[in-house]
């Protein structure tokens, strides 16, 4: 289901105007697409940031009053100080061709790794993806309830739906569970206790006034 957004001319060239609209709740906007002039709009900053919070990768209609324009929300910029919605790319699309869209990854299912202590790494948390615009899922489901402690899922492991390409490489990480390193660590005294032996006889050897093995070389070094 397409969800309808209303689009309003924009003026551009001032750098005022757009702080204007931000201070009125109006998030400035583009429209573009292939064989289409763009247009500089405004839309609801309520509306657009409600939608972007559901769903970037939904189908809209925008219309301005005159015409009806079916866009996906190609790019996104936020105020790096309040997190607002700066900014909107729309991209004007075609309901039979292909478009490049990224989608996110969305986990589901208890980690088993996590239950045996691991720690759930969300590596790539997002793919790039070519598709018909009927068919742009909100998400790709990721099942993480089979993943042990130590255990990798790559891109090329994920469930794609039907009908969709992934353009993101099949080799990239999404999930990682990693071992803690407390338990990398607990190796370390281990280490420490088989040589502390060696230490101490070195130690009572040089207190004695016996010559260590580096000692002796040293001095047979010397007399060369």
């Amino acid at each position: 289901m397409e969800l309808q957004v209303v689009v309003n001319a924009r003026e551009t060239g001032k750098k005022s105007l757009l702080k204007q609209l931000r201070k009125d709740k109006k998030t400035p906007a583009i429209i573009y697409g292939v064989d289409f002039k763009p247009e500089a709009v405004w839309v609801d900053e309520k509306e657009i940031s409600g939608i972007i919070k559901h769903s970037k990768t939904s189908v809209l209609t925008l219309n301005d009053n005159k015409k009806k324009i079916t866009a996906v929300i190609k790019d996104v910029s936020y105020d790096v100080l309040s997190d607002r919605v700066n900014h909107v790319d729309f991209m004007k699309i075609e309901a039979k061709k292909e478009l490049d869209i990224t989608v996110p990854l969305e986990l589901e299912g208890a980690c088993r790794g996590v239950k045996e202590g691991g720690i759930l790494d969300f590596i790539t948390r997002e793919i790039d993806i070519r598709t018909i615009p009927a068919k742009i899922p909100h998400s790709i489901k990721v099942d993480v309830s089979q993943l042990n402690m130590g255990d990798v899922l790559k891109v090329s492991q994920l469930h794609i739906p039907e009908g969709i390409t992934v353009l993101t490489p099949g080799d990239s990480i999404c999930i990682s569970i990693q071992v803690p390193r407390k338990e990398e660590e607990a190796a370390a005294p281990e280490a420490e206790a088989e040589a502390a032996p060696e230490v101490e006889k070195k130690g009572k050897e040089a207190k004695e006034g016996k010559e260590t093995p580096a000692e002796e070389v040293k001095k047979t070094a010397d007399k060369k």
